[in-house]
């Protein structure tokens, strides 16, 4: 995998690689890029801060580049020449390329008598290297003799050209043969059950055309239990998108290809529509290669919109990005594999994990195991479509590659639980989840959290913020009775050392001191020793000294102290029990400057069960608020300092501890320790709501609550959320109303619910199958029973299921999992009175919910007579016959209140084993506690009949309808004669010159009538180079798509400066406002121009409308546009950009923005059509830069205006 290998790569060198002027090697902020300090020992050069950027990680470690610089003011030119002079080290490890890096910088400082620093020497002789050699063959004439001028002349449109831009008409044959095979192909995925669209000329096999797969959602056989989970619904599509980068290939030539990795001929992309093919700017930005705030923002919003209210369009899938990398990076070797060994899917999965880089020509000696298919028996419930394999036909001849690529992203789509979410490989565990994970290993759960793979923490807040709540609860619990079985390990958390952290009293009402390890806990496997001969020394180590300004909230470190930075939090203890956390915001030594204090205090004689957070020595500070007026004040208790009437000791000297100790060096003891204490300092769950909320104009995130959660708190809270493999849906709402009393239970008054989904994704089809198998023709095929358990071991059940592999209480009635009809028999095992070892009754302090006791009522296959026992409990062995359905929760008597509002439609239940409820009352179940599929109404009719009503899920309103086909789609299936060259059509674009499609015509914009920035005058020879690069790209991609999907024109005549570009936008749709508005001024387009600046591409490009001129947001108007015609966009500051971004995907966002209906859409002036001034645009960019609170790029004025 290639960021596997990019990341491994960069671990080793940060241990392995030891240069005498290369310093802190680190990851970079940026995915896929490098930090370090260079530094000549002999000090006659500044240290340089260098930055080592790989555009494109996917191609690591083969055809990669990097893109290195310097962000350091006060370096020689020389350095600053040399790096942009330098070639993209292309294909270079990353040991190899930073060795190349400090040679090159070597020369470019070595101080000398003949070749003083500084001077103009030639500095690219480099071990004799040729300065050109690092630039493409294509880029070689550029006409810069060590500088590229702005006004050069030798730059030819004509190199941008391609080579088979003309092939279609001078091989007429050959394009009719490749029509023939990809109908072929095509018409194979159709007669398998897919639908077929195309974007692009595909036709005439254009560059860049797209063809696209998709399937309902409802065909592919996953349970309404896995698409709640995943937030899927019936009627959506699942898109499976390729992008042929040179023109169609057919599966052989795709194999044959992939000995060259540096060939890369399709991409491929999956998604969810509204529609069975993507729009071509849907189709764009699933393509697009970098991800921005703007990107972010959209990500986190589109979540939270109900699924039924987006007409069309782009929805969330929740594997999209890990099931992309894994078809880049291993689709078309895995065919190889199999073709030319034989194997199926997993063993070939299997021998790419065993041999990533090996010849697989040859098989001689290859293992059987690869041979040998793993035991899946939950794969045969699933449907033929997803269990179809096209290349076990037995002729291995006219092989469809979208069809393959459509089954294999299936099979990973349906069976994701089955396969870690980063390396891809089979997960070995004991129970089955819901939802997908990672495997055990620690680098997979690094990069899971790092690169955001997981669920958003933020959405989950906003939507439902009493399951947060309760997965928090259930972990502080577990972790405080030293229950938790799996840790956050390897996720890199600095923490403060356990054993001095002041931490809460424990249920053995000890202050500051870690729990007692509970008898059956033992030493748990990997357990790290604890030298306790030696603790008092560490401890000693760890503590720091310095003297608090209580007042100001400032350090005032001593002379010897060791160094703080800005960034770090510290703990220490001030007063009497009451602790603080802290971030350093500043340093000035001596002098430390701290953040609000995160504060904890516990009066010695607070009852367990009511201890709050709370603010002590009369600090008006926020605790877990964002509003300071939320803050609660303490009297302020007397201390050496206040009790001094000589004012002799004007600040108290205290100890603190710092937050520097690797999570994963620590024992299992102290590490259940520290996550108990890391929860403590987060606020409650509404805190962290109420802050999303107030985030307005940008992407809403905790990370930017820096000075009140710490960066390890964030990260136990992402991993206890990231890692809950059911499925919980909160039933009540937060204000104890009923949220959807259609799904209530009723007969449990003051209790809050939650539905609860637990098991494989086929989990629901093999407990139908068991119902159907062993109670068929019973009126009463299930019941429903209680199971009860202690509140700490609810955090490993929502992880692991219930199973009965372990014995908590003894099994006086035989092996299984056992439950009650009576509920007051299994509070009995909820740890209610239980006074063994743990925390009973106490909950986490910030908790809204309060929760005492936790009880599941599962449904049960009714064959009492099979169970082990029933009586006096039922106790099954067999898990398939149990699916859990809903999670109660009793919260404390200060919790919220619970109605007791009932279903109006209840599920008729076995008399001789209905569930009793509080006060011995029957519940009533609503129906829609059982799969749709086996609902049965009862409804009285006016004679006393009744009648039963089946509900099909294949039959819901809108799960059948159909979207009809586009013409276009069903001419490309068409027979092999349809499918002959087409004179009449575009060789460029794959259309007709005369596209009906849009009224844009391109070539006739007037270029004197514009007012235009002055041209520029700077230059540097690698920006020169990159936008060579992007210019040739995007007029590319331009001529490889029609204008109407496209949206932009870009006329190459009209560049006559690289660092300025005319660009017109089109082809709206009419819809909008902005279409009518530009219909009734009789407008083709929107004119823009975009100029960069000549820090490009580390500074984003300035992009402002030249034409018409718009309504401004004061009055108004929306699409994102400024009064003075600047874009605001935090993609276009120094915030939001990212040096990988591509001017395609740009032009896209700005695109989308103008589009944007939200908060309100764009429009048009009044009155005649005017222009925006030369000057403005630049002033209402800065203005905007400084409303939103992001950095303006360096010398933007003197870039932009003369």
């Amino acid at each position: 995998m290639p960021r596997k290998a990019f990341v491994t790569d960069l671990q080793e060198a940060i241990l392995d690689f030891h240069h005498e002027r290369i310093f802190n090697l680190s990851f970079g902020s940026e995915d896929g890029s490098i930090t370090f300090r260079y530094a000549r020992t002999d000090a006659t050069v500044a240290e340089a801060t260098v930055q080592a950027l790989v555009p494109d990680v996917g191609n690591y470690p083969t055809s990669h580049t990097y893109m290195v610089y310097t962000t350091s003011e006060n370096v020689p030119a020389s350095v600053n020449s040399a790096l942009e002079a330098a070639g993209g080290f292309d294909g270079l490890r990353v040991t190899a390329m930073l060795t190349q890096i400090a040679n090159l910088l070597d020369q470019a400082t070595a101080g000398s008598s003949q070749r003083p620093i500084g001077t103009e020497a030639d500095f690219m002789e480099v071990d004799g290297s040729d300065p050109e050699a690092g630039l493409d063959e294509d880029d070689s004439d550029t006409g810069f003799d060590g500088g590229w001028s702005p006004e050069s002349t030798s730059y030819q449109l004509s190199d941008m050209k391609s080579d088979t831009d003309n092939f279609a008409a001078r091989h007429p044959a050959v394009t009719r043969e490749i029509n023939r095979r990809r109908g072929v192909d095509l018409r194979q995925a159709k007669q398998a059950g897919f639908r077929v669209s195309h974007l692009g000329g595909l036709i005439n096999n254009a560059e860049g055309c797209i063809v696209m797969l998709s399937c309902r959602v409802w065909k592919l056989g996953i349970s309404e239990e896995a698409m709640r989970a995943w937030d899927l619904q019936p009627n959506q599509y699942f898109v499976l998108i390729i992008r042929y980068t040179d023109g169609y290939r057919n599966l052989d030539q795709l194999v044959e290809s992939e000995t060259s990795p540096s060939t890369k001929t399709i991409e491929t992309r999956v998604a969810l529509c509204s529609r069975y093919k993507l729009s071509k700017d849907e189709a764009l930005s699933v393509f697009a290669s970098f991800k921005t705030k703007e990107q972010q923002k959209y990500k986190s919003v589109v979540p939270h919109e109900k699924a039924s209210s987006l007409e069309k369009g782009l929805y969330p899938l929740f594997i999209a990005r890990p099931l992309d990398e894994l078809m880049n990076d291993r689709l078309v070797a895995l065919i190889k594999y199999r073709m030319t060994m034989g194997l199926g899917w997993a063993g070939a999965e299997d021998f790419y994990t065993d041999h990533q880089g090996m010849d697989s020509n040859h098989s001689d000696g290859i293992n059987d195991k690869y041979w040998m298919e793993p035991f899946a028996p939950n794969v045969a419930s699933l449907p033929r479509i997803i269990m179809a394999d096209h290349l076990q036909r037995s002729i291995q001849k006219n092989l469809s590659f979208p069809l393959v690529a459509m089954q294999f992203a299936l099979r990973h789509l349906v069976r994701c639980t089955e396969f870690c979410l980063v390396c891809h490989c089979r997960v070995e565990t004991t129970f089955e989840a819901l939802k997908p994970y990672v495997c055990s290993k620690p680098l997979c759960l690094y990069q899971y959290m790092a690169l955001g793979f997981g669920p958003s923490i933020e959405h989950e807040i906003m939507s439902q913020p009493h399951v947060v709540d309760l997965l928090i609860s259930f972990c502080y619990v577990s972790a405080l009775s030293q229950k938790l079985k799996s840790l956050p390990d390897g996720m890199s958390l600095c923490v403060p050392l356990p054993n001095l952290a002041p931490c809460r009293q424990s249920a053995c009402g000890r202050l500051n001191a870690p729990l007692p390890v509970p008898e059956t806990a033992g030493k748990h496997s990997g357990e790290k020793e604890s030298n306790y001969e030696n603790i008092t020394d560490a401890h000693n180590q760890s503590k720091r000294r310095a003297k608090f300004d209580q007042e100001h909230m400032e350090f005032i470190l001593p002379p010897q102290e060791k160094k703080i930075f800005p960034g770090n939090w510290i703990s220490f203890i001030f007063g009497h029990h009451v602790t603080y956390h802290c971030r350093v915001n500043e340093v000035l030594s001596p002098t430390v400057r701290l953040g609000p204090p995160v504060i904890c205090a516990f009066p010695s004689d607070t009852p367990l069960h009511q201890r709050e957070s709370r603010v002590g020595h009369g600090l008006s500070v926020r605790t877990a608020s964002p509003s300071l007026s939320n803050a609660q004040s303490a009297p302020t208790p007397t201390t050496k300092s206040s009790a001094s009437s000589t004012g002799t000791l004007k600040y108290p000297e205290i100890e603190f501890i710092v937050y520097d100790q690797n999570f994963d060096d620590l024992t299992w003891s102290e590490k259940q320790n520290s996550v108990g204490m890391l929860l403590e300092t987060l606020p409650s769950v509404a805190e962290m709501k109420d802050y999303l909320q107030s985030e307005t104009g940008k992407a809403p995130s905790l990370h930017t609550w820096s000075d009140r959660i710490s960066p390890a708190a964030l990260g136990v809270l992402r991993w206890i959320i990231a890692s809950n493999r059911s499925c919980i849906v909160q039933v009540d709402s937060i204000d104890g109303g009923s949220r959807a009393p259609e799904e209530r239970v009723s007969g449990m008054p003051d209790w809050m619910q939650f539905r609860f989904a637990q098991g494989a994704p086929d989990k629901e089809q093999r407990f139908i199958q068991s119902v159907q198998n062993v109670t068929r023709g019973s009126k009463y095929p299930t019941l429903f029973a209680w199971h009860g358990s202690p509140l700490y071991n609810w955090h490993s059940i929502v992880r692991e299921g219930l199973h009965f592999q372990d014995t908590a209480h003894g099994r006086a009635y035989g092996h299984g999992v056992y439950h009650s009809t009576n509920v007051l028999t299994s509070l009995g095992y909820t740890g209610l009175g239980y006074t063994g070892r743990g925390p009973v009754g106490v909950y986490w302090p910030h908790s809204h919910l309060k929760i005492t006791q936790a009880i599941a009522l599962n449904e049960i296959v009714n064959a009492p007579k099979q169970f082990v026992s029933n009586n006096p409990h039922l106790v099954v062995a067999q898990l398939d016959w149990i699916q859990t359905r809903y999670l109660f929760v009793k919260p404390d008597e200060i919790g919220p209140k619970i109605c007791d509002d009932g279903p109006s439609e209840t599920y008729q239940q076995d008399p001789a084993y209905t569930p009793k409820g509080s006060w011995d009352r029957t519940i009533a179940i609503p129906i829609t506690a059982v799969s749709k599929s086996r609902r049965t109404l009862s409804k009285s009719l006016e004679n006393g009949k009744k009648v039963k009503i089946s509900h099909d899920p294949s039959s819901e309103s809108g799960a059948m309808l159909s979207d009809a086909t586009d013409i276009e789609d069903l001419r490309v299936l068409g027979s092999d004669e349809d499918l002959d060259f087409d004179e009449d059509i575009d060789l460029k674009t794959g259309c007709r010159p005369e596209d009906p499609k849009t009224k844009f015509i391109p070539g006739s914009l007037d270029l004197d009538t514009l007012p235009l920035l002055q041209p520029p005058t700077y230059a540097t020879p690698f920006g020169s180079k990159v936008l060579q690069r992007e210019l040739k790209a995007t007029l590319k991609a331009q001529e490889s798509h029609p204008a109407h999907e496209l949206g932009w024109y870009i006329n190459p005549e009209l560049v006559t400066n690289v660092y300025q570009w005319i660009v017109e936008l089109h082809s709206f749709e009419t819809d909008l406002p902005l279409a009518r508005d530009m219909e009734s001024k009789n407008l083709q387009s929107i004119v823009m121009e975009i100029r960069f600046g000549q820090d490009y591409p580390i500074s984003p490009p300035f992009v402002r409308i030249v034409r018409p001129r718009f309504v401004s947001f004061m009055q108004g108007g929306g699409g994102h546009v400024t009064a003075g015609g600047a874009l605001c966009m935090e993609l276009l500051t120094n915030t939001g950009w990212s040096a990988v971004s591509n001017i395609e995907s740009v032009l896209l966002q700005v695109r989308l923005a103008i589009s944007s209906t939200e908060p309100r859409p764009a429009r048009l002036e009044s009155g005649p059509v005017r222009d925006y001034g030369v000057g403005e645009a630049v002033e209402a960019y800065i203005r905007a830069c400084h409303r939103h609170g992001w950095e303006v790029p360096k010398d933007f004025r003197s870039n932009h205006l003369a």
